[in-house]
């Protein structure tokens, strides 16, 4: 038995699920039917915890799993050692997790001294950034839901492959499985 869990409303674990059968059902098709990730989330400036500033657009050719999170919420801390392992397994092959961290619960922004200290605390492998609040928005917009964690795969061209939101086993399973499929493609 597997349970599903996040930080915010958790109506959103039922649709989760359905969303990752889905998706996993139809990861296999190439990026056509797929919808594209929004030029208000793949247009944004996001600023990297490591110094400097990126967008989503300038990554196109990758295969991308946006993560957005929060030091504060403990089912971002359970799915972060399986994105390290899909950091880990797939860098060389172009892929990239970016943890996209959306501030404090109250919705300020955590230091990047605490982001780092959290990062090496869980020794993240991965590139991480601050989600502006715009940002932020347009990834609920796309998933529909505001909780953390929640997790976009997004094909070389920049269409969403799919959504996780939610943690829980069956999420990183789906996580791993649909990112698999998508890197033989």
């Amino acid at each position: 038995m597997s349970a599903l869990t996040g930080c915010g409303d958790t109506s959103a674990n039922t649709s989760a699920t359905n969303s990752a059968k889905k998706t996993s059902a139809n990861i296999s098709r190439k990026s056509a039917g797929y919808p594209k990730l929004s030029s208000a989330l793949a247009e944004a400036e996001f600023e990297l915890i490591e110094g400097g500033k990126f967008k989503i657009t300038e990554k196109k050719g990758k295969v991308l799993m946006l993560n957005i999170w929060g030091t504060w919420c403990g089912p971002c801390r359970q799915e972060m050692p399986h994105l390290v392992e899909m950091q880990a397994k797939y860098k060389d092959q172009g892929f990239e997790v970016l943890g996209l961290n959306i501030g404090t619960y109250e919705g300020s922004p955590e230091s990047t001294e605490d982001i780092q200290k959290f990062a090496g605390d869980m020794k993240l492998n991965y590139t991480l950034a601050r989600s502006p609040r715009q940002a932020t928005g347009a990834f609920y917009a796309i998933t529909k839901q505001q909780v953390v964690p929640q997790t976009m795969l997004v094909d070389r061209e920049g269409h969403i492959r799919g959504i996780f939101v939610g943690g829980g086993q069956r999420i990183f399973d789906s996580m791993k499985e649909n990112l698999a499929k998508l890197m033989a493609e």
